[in-house]
């Protein structure tokens, strides 16, 4: 999720009055609903997530989170989340791109189902222009087995500066599509013989992986920038695919307020 609101602004323009100096983030975001690819938990949990982060004007940067979840059953802290990566954009500012790694401290006996994911790794490339923005990526994400994942999206910003004199509003409509293999197990009975004599059924567990497009997902991020403090709230409609379990289409939003000191 920061990755995705630091790599937003570098896209939209919005941190170029800061890339010329190092800056101390600090900030706290809300989820309406966590979900792993508009897969979601039974209690359907929500959460706030406040972080810290250091971005320097190589495009390095490093920050920390904190996932507090709330539920019918239950509040509580859910995770830690270590981040570093670096950001960069052209100096004609016609491709825009990031490589991140990601490491998750889940607290023990968490149910999120996001929860099992040990570390991430992530890069992507956008190609900008005036009609349409073009993003490819790909990630590959560790638990007791490796999933690789992949990309595609489409984006288009519309910017207005000077509102209320020293403030930049940002839309950013997108739309994107995510694949990748997510591993299962599958039980099953098989009858037994013995010298071609039914002798009963025994129970057959099989783990397995397929690859295949997990979720679609169209998002508006409206982005409010006034001085050194910044303002997003992204509302998204996801479609899961392929799903291990029934899952809906999912609506959630999230809302992020952040300090550049």
């Amino acid at each position: 999720m920061l990755r995705y609101i630091f790599f937003l602004l570098l896209l939209t323009g919005v941190a170029r009055a800061q890339d010329s100096s190092d800056h101390f983030i600090i900030g706290i975001t809300g989820n309406s609903s966590l979900n792993y690819y508009g897969r979601i938990d039974s209690l359907k949990s929500s959460a706030i997530i406040p972080f810290v982060g250091l971005s320097l004007k190589n495009g390095l940067y490093v920050n920390a989170s904190a996932v507090f979840i709330h539920n019918q059953l239950q509040s509580q802290y859910a995770a830690t989340l270590l981040e570093g990566g670096y950001n960069f954009r052209d100096k004609k500012g016609a491709w825009a791109g990031n490589l991140s790694t990601t490491r998750f401290f889940y607290q023990d006996n968490m149910d999120l189902i996001q929860s099992a994911v040990k570390q991430s790794v992530t890069a992507s490339i956008t190609q900008l222009n005036n009609v349409v923005n073009i993003t490819l990526g790909g990630d590959v994400k560790f638990s007791s087995r490796t999933d690789p994942g992949l990309l595609a999206g489409l984006d288009h910003i519309i910017r207005w500066t000077h509102v209320f004199r020293h403030g930049i509003i940002v839309l950013d409509p997108s739309a994107y599509v995510y694949a990748g293999t997510q591993h299962f197990t599958q039980t099953f009975y098989q009858q037994r013989h013995l010298l071609l004599l039914p002798a009963g059924e025994e129970t057959i567990t099989k783990e397995g992986s397929r690859f295949n497009i997990l979720s679609y997902e169209c998002s508006l991020p409206v982005v409010f920038a006034y001085k050194k403090c910044l303002l997003i709230v992204t509302p998204a409609y996801v479609i899961p695919q392929n799903p291990l379990t029934p899952a809906d289409n999912l609506f959630y939003t999230t809302a992020t307020i952040k300090f550049s000191l």
